[in-house]
């Protein structure tokens, strides 16, 4: 069995890079002319800090596409192979590592929930863990946008199937909150995997406040579009 990211899924990704770089290099050109123009308080304060996040976000997507691209897992009779790129966690950042592990080495597969707040908001993640009977443990992949419409949930079944094939308990170590840095994508930080569960109560208002974070990725969409048909149509 021969495990890789869906291609449609890699050429979205890869599309996001393109549309990305290409708004990020037209506002850095536009800020440019804007600051020649001696116009310094509209290129420095409004155009520049427009395209540095643009930028930057072109930059996290690139390495989501890094890691969606390279993946592959590689289910044989006796052994498991792994070609695991940088990019295939956006919070964690394991190193790349190529390697093949017999059966026999591995003593389970570990899960967990992963919440992260900035800013009002709050996303989850499923990290998938592969622990050697070494202690070695090897960042697998992850799930993200859990329990909203944006919900990719590619490896359950995989991480199953390599749990069943080492005949190895595929362990689910519950709900772990870490530091959301900037909305989650510049300065978040994971907890430690041998960091407890959360309390009930605490898990609770995670999942709420993730529900919000995901009812509102799809309200405002909505509502932008209404407002536009409104004031075409005046």
């Amino acid at each position: 069995m021969i495990f890789r990211t869906p291609l449609g899924l890699r050429l979205l990704v890869l599309l996001g890079v393109l549309v990305l770089g290409g708004v990020s290099a037209f506002m850095t050109l536009v800020a440019v002319f804007v600051l020649l123009g001696k116009q310094w308080q509209l290129g420095a304060l409004v155009l520049m800090p427009m395209a540095c996040l643009l930028a930057g976000l072109t930059g996290y997507v690139a390495r989501d596409l890094r890691g969606k691209w390279g993946l592959s897992v590689v289910l044989d009779a006796q052994s498991l192979t792994l070609d695991l790129p940088v990019g295939r966690s956006l919070i964690h950042r394991p190193p790349s590592q190529r390697v093949t592990i017999p059966y026999a080495d591995i003593e389970a597969i570990e899960s967990r929930l992963e919440g992260y707040g900035s800013l009002g908001i709050e996303i989850m993640q499923r990290a998938y863990v592969l622990r050697r009977k070494n202690g070695e443990l090897i960042f697998l992949f992850e799930d993200r946008a859990i329990a909203t419409p944006l919900e990719g949930s590619l490896f359950p079944r995989l991480a199953a199937d390599i749990a069943a094939r080492a005949g190895v308990p595929f362990r689910d170590l519950g709900m772990v909150e870490g530091g959301g840095g900037f909305l989650a994508v510049w300065g978040a930080r994971a907890p430690d995997w041998t960091a407890p569960a959360l309390p009930l109560a605490r898990q609770l208002w995670i999942w709420r406040h993730v529900a919000i974070t995901g009812a509102l990725a799809v309200l405002v969409p909505v509502i932008a579009l209404i407002v536009r048909l409104l004031v075409g149509s005046q």
